[in-house]
């Protein structure tokens, strides 16, 4: 009997998948993940990544569902200053479960799900021979309720994560939409902006 937990532990520890079940309801309808989004938590096992400067973060505030994917409209933070870009998560065999394109085992997986009221997504990912963590709690309304925020607490440390690397964005500070451009310094602006996005998707 012990071997045989032994055998189930190590299976957890190294398979990413055997963690992720998805919603509760198997017949879950991705679609309805879809439309605007609020980031209210972050966590991950990399500390560095939670930095409000750091250029890494990744802060999800819109999500299309197609047929064969996942479009996630992030805001990433690009010395000091939002920049706008567009992720897709390609669907796999594995209900629930994504794999990002152009980058290889990059991984996402939809966890718990009130999609009326907040949704977990999962990011693993292979980083100098080092499995990095990443969850995100999203919430329809500014503010993610108590109920939701204990949740994702808990389904962070089930999967790793202590709790001093669990942080709730409302209170650290997001990303805040980029203004409109306004005139030539507008238009201006807004091409290096365009400049970065493509630099970053080189």
């Amino acid at each position: 009997m012990n071997l045989l937990l032994l055998a189930v532990g190590l299976t957890l520890l190294g398979c990413p998948q055997a963690l992720h079940w998805g919603p509760q309801d198997p017949n879950f309808n991705e679609t309805l993940v879809s439309g605007e989004w609020f980031l209210a938590g972050l966590a991950s096992n990399q500390p560095k990544l939670l930095k409000e400067d750091e250029d890494a973060r990744l802060l999800i505030h819109r999500i299309q569902v197609t047929p064969r994917a996942l479009q996630l409209h992030l805001r990433r933070k690009v010395n000091g200053a939002c920049v706008p870009i567009t992720m897709t998560a390609n669907k796999t065999k594995r209900k629930f479960q994504y794999l990002l394109e152009n980058a290889a085992q990059n991984r996402v997986f939809l966890g718990k799900a009130d999609p009326k009221s907040y949704i977990i997504l999962c990011n693993h990912r292979e980083e100098r021979e080092k499995e990095v963590v990443a969850v995100s709690l999203l919430s329809r309304t500014p503010e993610a309720s108590p109920d939701a925020l204990l949740m994702f607490t808990d389904y962070c440390r089930n999967h790793g994560i202590h709790t001093t690397n669990i942080i709730n964005v409302t209170r650290t500070g997001g990303c805040p939409p980029l203004p409109q451009p306004r005139g030539a310094e507008g238009t201006a602006r807004t091409s290096a902006q365009l400049a970065t996005h493509r630099s970053l998707r080189a």
